[in-house]
């Protein structure tokens, strides 16, 4: 897809943010809407995409191929803790920001943003791609991602019970299902997709919306941001293209989405888990704010480099 066109997609769901910013602004999405929506995103139209996902490119894409992914995701998260643990060394950051700024540059925004981003720029049939690096994902925040964002190491602790979510749950059902060849009706297959088509304009909205919620005048307050935007929208995207290059990688999908989804912003779980397991809730709203904002400049450069 050439320059234009990625920014063109990139726009056309900015747009949908804005409309999600201006609604909150307005009185028409608040607070509470914001949860009842995210609740309808991840009990049901994103379960839905990602059974979908898989589904459709049974026989498509080989079990080895799939395999091959889940290691490339492992490794992408690898390099991910790498640049973060080097971040906070050169820019010496204090002892109670460090787990939060790793965190941040660990985990992006897979779901909200990357899953339509990937959707928009490869289209469907990249999908399975993403689900597989949003099981990692899901992995990694609810075990390590709680360690790293509590502010007070000696209360960290691991919850299994985090793990058991929805999307990760489809997802585990999704990789039974492939693996094992197993069909679903064309009517369940249609009730899937029309469920899944949701995920998008709704999870835009919800993305708009809680911007709207934080408080910019204290968006600006805190140097190193400035510094880690580069680190997570440019250094690790660049970083991602240039080991992609060195990989045996037959499908341009895969390199495609393992490079998109290393140039989302910061997930928008970060202020939730911060809030429930004393993380810093302010640094997290500007690691949130500074990246969503700016990743509609970067994700289409990043795309026309590669």
């Amino acid at each position: 897809m050439s320059f234009g066109a990625t920014v063109a997609q990139i726009m056309s769901l900015f747009l949908i943010m804005i409309v999600g910013y201006i609604m909150n602004k307005k009185g028409i999405i608040d607070d509470a809407a914001n949860v009842r929506y995210t609740r309808l995103i991840l009990n049901i139209s994103l379960p839905a995409q990602i059974i979908k996902a898989f589904i459709e490119n049974q026989g498509i894409v080989s079990n080895q191929v799939v395999l091959m992914v889940f290691g490339i995701s492992i490794a992408a998260y690898a390099i991910y803790g790498i640049v973060g643990a080097v971040f906070v060394f050169l820019t010496k950051v204090p002892k109670r920001q460090r787990g939060t700024y790793m965190f941040m540059m660990m985990f992006g925004n897979v779901g909200y943003m990357g899953f339509p981003v990937i959707q928009a720029i490869l289209g469907d049939e990249a999908m399975i791609y993403a689900v597989i690096f949003n099981v990692v994902f899901n992995v990694l925040v609810y075990s390590m991602g709680i360690v790293l964002i509590n502010s007070n190491e000696s209360e960290a602790h691991f919850e299994i019970k985090k793990l058991l979510n929805v999307p990760f749950i489809s997802a585990l059902i999704s990789i039974v299902l492939y693996f094992t060849n197993i069909k679903l009706p064309d009517m369940v297959m249609d009730s899937l997709d029309i469920m899944g088509n949701m995920t998008t304009p709704v999870a835009m909205l919800i993305l708009g919306s809680t911007i709207a919620n934080m408080p910019i005048r204290e968006l600006f307050d805190e140097w190193r941001i400035y510094i880690f935007t580069i680190f997570k929208l440019a250094i690790i995207p660049i970083i991602a293209i240039l080991l992609m290059k060195l990989v045996p990688v037959e499908s341009e999908l895969i390199t495609g989405c393992m490079i998109i989804l290393s140039a989302t912003p910061v997930a928008t779980n970060t202020t939730m888990l911060a809030i429930e397991y004393g993380g810093d809730i302010k640094l997290g709203s500007k690691g949130v704010f500074f990246t969503t904002i700016l990743c509609m400049i970067t994700i289409p450069l990043i795309t026309a480099i590669y």
